[in-house]
């Protein structure tokens, strides 16, 4: 079996010592969005991008992790019907599951590379004015950096106007006695290593490979799904509850939804100790509890650190942040030093390609045009985890709210998706909510958690009702269309406001006798 091989075409900028109107570090989701920005401008733009451009979105995040939750979810399901309706017997989906992974691969590369051909790729950025210039870059003062090229040649680069730094984050690995002593996965290399190690591996049947996946965030609750639903052992371990940052709902459900599925969910513990038996590929996990986890492979997925380091940021002044060590940027996202700005992930700030592009464009917005506007928007942001169902959100949740505003000035809209008639049309109303938080007075959106099959797209409308200020109540006046999901915000948006009727009943009744 032959896994096909990802061809990234290069055709980056050989330029030296250069004077730009603004120079960009990083070619991901912010880079990228500032680059275009002030290419919008007729500016003179250099993109310096150590790797590849497209970032972690692109290469190693949100196009391959969507790519294969998509096509494990096709796999689930057809093993589903199988099961129900007996049409391949088990010998012979044993023999098409190696066709399967070489399928999968292929679609994950075949995605990467489709949209770095439209968005990303130098030959875009060419035709957009923009310099693409490979290498990693350095400060020598606010104003030059030093550009150290794969084959060793350097450049130095001035910026008229101002540098907007956007070197994204990288894994943050725990401790983890003996991790280092052989191989493991992260989201970095999992889209390469997962299918050329169950090949070399040869398990008769992928369930036989077991799979330790340490961390339950997004990144390991999204790959821990998506590599059982492809065949595989999986057993998930998380030093709290699964996606901790949210509500407490959405993690006891998606925990349901995993056990149902058969992942082997471990919660409240954290892994101490890594032993690897390689010529038997047995991994050891001891957790903090003395706890024994056998496997054939593991996945660190504990995070990701902001990328900050060797590009001279403290010598010329620019500040980190103590907890984050991201890059400190004020509101408008400037740095220290004046004219230096940072952008997305690197500030230590919320990690989403989303936001980072919205930072992005901010930035070069801050550097390029007269007033400022606010990069900082953290409460605004929504977010989106694409298990099966997905769970997104945005703004506080229910405790936050409460402790923020006071619980009598808080209220909460909710309703099961087995009140949902599109989730019993889809049998998908078994595991599922819509949360809204709102100030009880005025009715303004305060927050919003979706446990849905499009959770990431219902979430947007409420993103826009809370960003413009839009009362929930206000909803169910925007008629939407039935059986559709979001008719339930309308649903849930129209009891609320016939309660805020109903308790004006007198005024309206005097209203209604003198004829008005």
């Amino acid at each position: 079996m032959k896994f096909p091989r990802l061809c990234r075409r290069s055709a980056l900028s050989s330029v030296t010592n250069r004077t730009y109107d603004i120079i960009v570090i990083g070619g991901g989701s912010a880079g990228l969005t500032a680059a275009k920005f002030a290419a919008t401008f007729d500016k003179s733009v250099a993109l310096i991008e150590s790797s590849k451009l497209g970032g972690d979105c692109t290469w190693t995040g949100c196009v391959p992790s969507k790519t294969i939750l998509s096509i494990s979810k096709r796999v689930y399901n057809w093993r589903k019907m199988n099961e129900r309706y007996g049409s391949l017997d088990n010998e012979m989906i044993v023999e098409s599951q190696y066709r399967m992974l070489v399928d999968v691969k292929r679609e994950i590369d075949e995605n990467r590379q489709r949209i770095y051909d439209h968005d990303d790729s130098p030959e875009v950025m060419q035709s957009l004015g923009i310099d693409v210039i490979e290498g990693s870059a350095r400060f020598l003062d606010s104003k030059t950096v030093d550009v150290t090229s794969n084959s060793s040649s350097a450049s130095q680069l001035k910026a008229k106007l101002g540098i907007v730094v956007a070197t994204g984050a990288i894994p943050q690995i725990l401790n983890i006695k003996g991790l280092d002593d052989g191989k493991y996965w992260t989201y970095e290399n999992v889209w390469n290593d997962f299918f050329t190690d169950i090949e070399q591996s040869k398990p008769k049947q992928l369930k036989d490979t077991k799979v330790i996946v340490v961390g339950g965030g997004p990144v390991g609750c999204e790959l821990s799904q998506a590599i059982s639903r492809l065949g595989c052992s999986v057993v998930l371990i998380s030093n709290d509850r699964l996606l901790p940052n949210g509500e407490e709902i959405a993690s006891s459900e998606l925990l349901k939804v995993f056990e149902k599925e058969g992942i082997d969910v471990v919660c409240g513990e954290s892994a101490v100790s890594v032993d690897k038996d390689e010529s038997a590929g047995i991994i050891t996990l001891t957790l903090r509890s003395g706890k024994i986890i056998v496997g054939h492979q593991i996945l660190i997925a504990t995070g990701r650190k902001p990328n900050t380091s060797n590009m001279g940021l403290e010598d010329i002044g620019v500040e980190l942040c103590e907890k984050t060590k991201g890059i400190h940027v004020n509101d408008n996202l400037e740095t220290s030093v004046t004219g230096i700005y940072a952008a997305g992930d690197c500030t230590g700030d919320r990690q989403f390609t989303h936001y980072a592009g919205f930072q992005g464009a901010i930035a070069a917005r801050n550097i390029l045009l007269p007033l400022k506007d606010s990069g900082k928007r953290s409460d605004s942001v929504p977010a989106a985890t694409f298990t099966d169902p997905e769970i997104a959100s945005i703004g506080l949740t229910e405790d936050e709210a409460v402790i923020q505003h006071g619980e009598n000035k808080v209220s909460v809209s909710f309703r099961k998706l087995s009140q949902v008639d599109r989730a019993i049309c889809e049998d998908a109303d078994m595991h599922g909510f819509l949360k809204i938080v709102y100030k009880t007075k005025s009715k303004q959106i305060l927050g919003a958690t979706i446990m849905a099959p499009s959770a990431g797209e219902l979430i947007s409308e409420i993103a826009v009702a809370k960003e413009s200020k839009l009362p929930f109540d206000k909803l169910s006046t925007v008629m939407h269309a039935y059986p559709s999901y979001s008719i339930a915000l309308q649903q849930m948006a129209a009891e609320v406001y016939y309660d805020k009727l109903k308790k004006s009943k007198t005024l309206y009744d005097v209203l209604k006798k003198i004829g008005l």
